[in-house]
C-alpha cells in the first residue's frame, strides 16, 4: 500500500513539474544586443564599453522588449560601432542598434522589411546629419550638392554619412569619434564634419568653453530612420520573433521614446 501511495505522490509531483509556471510559459531567449560607445544624446550616454545605471532613452526602450515580447531577456554590450556592424557580420551578437538604412548593410543583417522595402514604421527612431564648421567657413551646401567639391570633411568611422559624402564627390577623413571630429574641426584640420545633430549639440552644450567657436550649417545633410538590426543567424533561426521585436519597437517608438528622452533633454536645458 505504501509503495503504490509514494507510486501515485511521485506521478503527482510529475505532473505538477509538467504544468508548473516556468513550463507553461514561453522558453526564454537571451537577444544579445549591442550599441556604440560612444555618447549618442539622449540615445545612450557616456562614452565608456559599461551600460550606465542611466543608458538612455533607445537603451531604455529596447530593454522595455523583455515587457512585449513574452520569454525574451535582453543582454547588452558596448564597442566602438564598426565592430558592432562587424560582430552582426558573424553572429556574435543578435543585434545593433542605431542602424540606419543602407543596401550595403543588408550584406551583414536584417532589417525589418514590408512589401520589398525597409518598414520605416518599425523604426527605432529618426536622427539628422548637420555639417558644422568655424565661423565664416564657406562650405556651399545647398541641401542637395556641394558648390565646390574641393573640401576635406571629418565623419565617424563606420557611420553610413561617410559613403554619402564619398558619393557627393568631398573628400573624407574617418576619425573614431564624434568628439575627435569636432577636435579636429577645431585645430583646422579639416573644412567641416558631418555628424549626427543630436550627438554634435550634445557635445557642443558640454564642451562650450572648448569648441565656443563652432557652428552648425543648414540645411541638414541627411534625415534617416535608425533601426534595430538582427544579425541573419538570429532572424533564421527565430523567424517569428524577429517579427515580433520588430513590431515591438515601432509600438514603444510611438508609445513611449518622447517620455524616455525627456529626462535627459531637461538636464540639458
Amino acid at each position: 500500500m505504501k509503495a503504490c501511495l509514494h507510486a501515485v505522490l511521485a506521478l503527482a509531483l510529475s505532473i505538477l513539474l509538467l504544468w508548473s509556471p516556468a513550463r507553461i510559459g514561453h522558453a526564454e531567449t537571451v537577444l544579445h544586443v549591442a550599441y556604440e560607445d560612444k555618447t549618442q544624446f539622449p540615445y545612450y550616454m557616456g562614452d565608456t564599453q559599461s551600460v550606465l545605471e542611466r543608458p538612455g532613452a533607445a537603451v531604455e526602450l529596447v530593454k522595455l522588449l523583455e515587457e512585449r515580447v513574452p520569454g525574451l531577456r535582453i543582454k547588452f554590450s558596448r564597442y566602438p560601432w564598426k565592430r558592432c556592424l562587424a560582430m552582426l557580420e558573424t553572429g556574435q551578437v543578435d543585434g545593433i542598434f542605431n542602424a540606419s538604412f543602407s543596401p550595403a548593410r543588408t550584406r551583414i543583417g536584417e532589417y525589418p522589411w514590408k512589401d520589398g522595402h525597409v518598414d520605416t514604421s518599425r523604426r527605432l527612431t529618426t536622427i539628422s546629419y548637420h555639417l558644422y564648421a568655424l565661423p565664416n567657413t564657406e562650405v556651399g551646401w545647398n541641401g542637395e550638392t556641394f558648390e565646390d567639391t574641393n573640401l576635406t570633411i571629418g565623419a565617424p568611422l563606420g557611420y553610413s554619412i561617410v559613403n554619402d559624402l564619398e558619393s557627393l564627390g568631398v573628400s573624407v577623413i574617418k576619425v573614431r569619434s564624434s568628439m575627435q571630429s569636432l577636435q579636429l574641426l577645431n585645430a583646422g584640420r579639416v573644412n567641416a564634419v558631418a555628424l549626427q545633430s543630436v550627438t554634435a549639440d550634445y557635445l557642443l552644450n558640454s564642451n562650450s568653453r572648448e569648441l565656443a567657436n563652432i557652428v552648425r550649417i543648414d540645411p541638414p545633410l541627411k534625415t534617416k530612420p535608425y533601426y534595430l538590426m538582427l544579425s541573419r543567424q538570429f532572424r533564421v533561426n527565430n523567424t517569428a520573433l524577429s517579427e515580433s521585436i520588430w513590431d515591438a519597437i515601432g509600438a514603444l517608438r510611438e508609445e513611449t521614446l518622447e517620455a524616455l528622452a525627456q529626462p535627459y533633454l531637461s538636464e540639458r536645458s
